[in-house]
């Protein structure tokens, strides 16, 4: 059995060792708000006087989450921060911060997705986890060592959550509490890495909730989405992907099927059921089930970004969707954004179905390329593995109605 006790006493002895602050990544999961719940109850046993170190609640919003968690976050997040405040921070309320960060308005999924072209994410193509995750909070982690010279990094990650997840948190750990991140001047404590799946919550469910919050409420959460496990708190490169969480992203295509929103759906959350239809047809199109290819160019075929008229298709079918939404699945400032995007590569679009382009790039060598515009009038300076900065369009022509249902640019070779 864990020692409870000795991991709220390790907590202790970390907090009043420096004058460090801490930044305490919170995703409203099991295990973050296990390890947020230690910290009020190991800090409210320390005399006031002792309590003198910043500590900073952190959650990353990337505006497309699971609408299940969301409105449960935001709930949690105010009773955190007022009862931080109050019952923590009393005596210097200004120590204890709950920050909500989201992404830069050019790294949005929304932005990405449609107003550059980037297809639907996969295992390979994980374009998603560094500009809506890694990002935003490794900013704010770097603001706050700006501020103070160094910070500390406090994480629910667990050794037995996965093979990837140990052998992770094993090639970082010098064998001390803290382990170097790679952010300059930043370590990472994971008070509860050596926890089972059954500890985490034998602990949640014996220990009430410091801020007033429900346990069973986030019990009842997990159980409606059946199995699985919680989207990391993503703070570097190779965190594993949350495709199959039930609080990661609603849009998440890294996986076959979300089966974690079918459940959802299955349990009470009916209103789901178009967003899920949405999600797997942005799958379906990343998987260019219906993309013509002649056989004699099937080795060499590789897939670019979507096609403009795709583009289009999902900003209409987004629109009308979040008409028939009780939540935003877009906001204003994106939407402008993205029609902003659209409009430059309307510019370029070819008048009359795809054509094919000829492109002679910088070393000399020519690529063919299927496309609804012509990619050097954009803002691109790459094309799947090819380079475009420099290359000069050389020929196009109309090509076969067989391309006709496409949804993705196609490149093919580098021609003789």
């Amino acid at each position: 059995m864990v020692d409870y006790a000795a991991t709220l006493s390790e907590i202790r002895d970390l907090y009043v060792a420096d004058r460090t602050p801490w930044v305490i990544g919170f995703s409203g999961g099991k295990d973050s708000t296990t390890v947020l719940q230690m910290v009020f109850y190991a800090l409210s046993a320390l005399p006031r006087k002792r309590r003198t170190k910043q500590i900073h609640v952190l959650s990353n919003d990337t505006l497309v989450e699971n609408p299940a968690i969301v409105a449960y976050l935001k709930r949690e997040l105010k009773r955190i921060e007022a009862a931080g405040k109050e019952q923590l921070f009393k005596h210097n309320p200004k120590l204890f911060q709950v920050v909500r960060v989201t992404p830069q308005l050019d790294d949005r999924f929304w932005v990405n997705l449609i107003g550059k072209g980037y297809p639907s994410p996969n295992r390979w193509f994980r374009w998603c986890t560094e500009r809506i995750k890694i990002k935003p909070t490794s900013t704010y982690i770097l603001d706050t060592i700006s501020k103070k010279g160094r910070a500390i990094i406090i994480l629910g990650s667990r050794r037995a959550e996965s093979a990837n997840r140990a052998a992770s948190m094993k090639n970082y750990n010098d064998g001390g509490r803290l382990r170097r991140h790679s952010l300059p001047n930043a370590f990472v404590y994971t008070p509860i890495a050596e926890y089972s799946n059954n500890e985490v919550w034998a602990y949640l469910l014996q220990a009430p909730s410091p801020w007033g919050g429900n346990n069973r409420r986030l019990l009842s959460l997990y159980g409606s989405a059946c199995s699985g496990g919680e989207c990391p708190f993503a703070i570097e490169t190779g965190t594993e992907s949350c495709g199959k969480s039930r609080f990661g992203c609603w849009v998440c295509t890294v996986v076959d099927r979300d089966r974690s929103m079918e459940n959802m759906i299955d349990n009470g959350d009916e209103w789901m059921h178009e967003l899920l239809k949405f999600r797997n047809w942005l799958y379906d199109i990343r998987q260019q089930t219906n993309q013509y290819v002649p056989k004699h160019l099937h080795s060499d075929v590789h897939f670019g970004p979507f096609l403009l008229r795709t583009r289009r298709q999902i900003l209409r079918r987004l629109l009308k969707l979040q008409e028939r939404s009780p939540i935003q699945l877009i906001g204003a400032d994106e939407l402008r954004h993205v029609r902003s995007l659209l409009q430059r590569d309307r510019q370029a679009q070819v008048e009359q179905g795809l054509k094919r382009f000829v492109l002679e790039l910088r070393n000399g060598k020519r690529m063919a390329t299927v496309s609804d515009f012509n990619l050097l009038l954009t803002a691109r300076t790459r094309l799947g593995a090819w380079p475009l900065k420099g290359a000069t369009l050389v020929g196009n022509r109309t090509v076969s109605q067989a391309y006709s249902d496409s949804t993705r640019v196609l490149y093919y070779g580098v021609l003789k």
